[in-house]
């Protein structure tokens, strides 16, 4: 008996999990930066953690400020390949993203479903996504968030390719000085199904975040606030954004990935993601010293 389970034990094969997408090399501006990213990717849970979870499952509630109806959204990343699909029951529709084609089922937006395909995710997982190997990561800099006095620094971050989680042209996250996490984030919007000319991007847009919790060693924001144009000098919070039930341990369900019949491909957002010049071609809206006041 303790032979045979010898032998079960030898041929049984380890539990191995694949890293991330993400688990790169990026290119940092100096060793400041580099320092910077390492502490906040450490504050947050490091890497060896996220790259022991399953996949990202969570649920996603939004109330925009002065809108009618809320937004509720149950959304899937695959941490291996960079797959998602998000649905929305409110509205009984679904949207996918196989690494190929973006497609929506019953999505009743205006907008292109591809603008939200992996838009929260990226938001909520960004200390370890910008480790990604197109990440430029740099310089260092500091800044002000709107309604905080804290003086933060603040990491800049561009990508040299276009991926459903970039929503513009680079984000700059906001470092608590004492803990090295990620409190706040500035960003431009300039994907061509949310603005008129994606060379005039829509911008700058704050989130704060402002509650965390860990889920198997990961520090994740689950709750943050927005502050869109013309409220970033200290105005009302745009948004009021809510992340639960996040689950790290489940298998992404890949069938999920399978189009209905008569879904809808979304080729503005897909050709944009594929065929658009590399980021580092684009103006970055970039500036030295980062702040909540002046932004135009």
């Amino acid at each position: 008996m303790l032979r045979r389970l010898v032998l079960i034990i030898i041929l049984t094969p380890a539990c191995a999990f694949a890293a991330p997408w993400f688990d790169g090399s990026p290119d940092y501006v100096d060793d400041a930066s580099r320092t910077l990213s390492q502490e906040v990717l450490e504050a947050h849970g490091g890497m060896d953690s996220m790259a022991g979870a399953t996949s990202l499952r969570f649920n996603f509630f939004t109330k925009v400020i002065n809108a009618p109806s809320p937004f509720y959204s149950i959304e899937a990343l695959n941490l291996e390949t960079g797959a998602a699909y998000v649905d929305w029951p409110f509205w009984n529709a679904t949207i996918a993203w196989d690494n190929e084609r973006l497609w929506s089922h019953q999505w009743p937006m205006p907008m292109p479903a591809g603008f939200f395909v992996r838009l929260t995710s990226s938001f909520i997982t960004l200390p370890w996504q910008i480790h990604a190997d197109d990440a430029n990561i740099g310089p260092v800099s500091k800044g002000r968030l709107p309604e905080d006095e804290t003086d933060y620094d603040v990491l800049r971050v561009t990508f040299d390719q276009r991926n459903p989680g970039i929503p513009g042209t680079f984000y700059e996250l906001y470092i608590d000085p004492d803990t090295r996490l990620m409190r706040g984030l500035r960003f431009d919007i300039n994907h061509p199904g949310m603005v008129a000319n994606p060379n005039q991007p829509l911008g700058p847009n704050f989130h704060t975040f402002e509650n965390y919790r860990t889920f198997d060693g990961l520090l994740i924001p689950t709750y943050y606030r927005s502050y869109g144009r013309g409220s970033s000098n200290g105005g009302t919070s745009n948004a009021h954004h809510f992340v639960w039930n996040i689950q790290l341990d489940q298998p992404f369900d890949s069938s999920r990935l399978t189009a209905p019949d008569d879904a809808i491909t979304d080729d503005v957002s897909g050709n944009w993601w594929q065929s658009s010049p590399p980021l580092s071609a684009v103006s970055t809206n970039r500036r030295t010293t980062p702040s909540i006041s002046g932004d135009k």
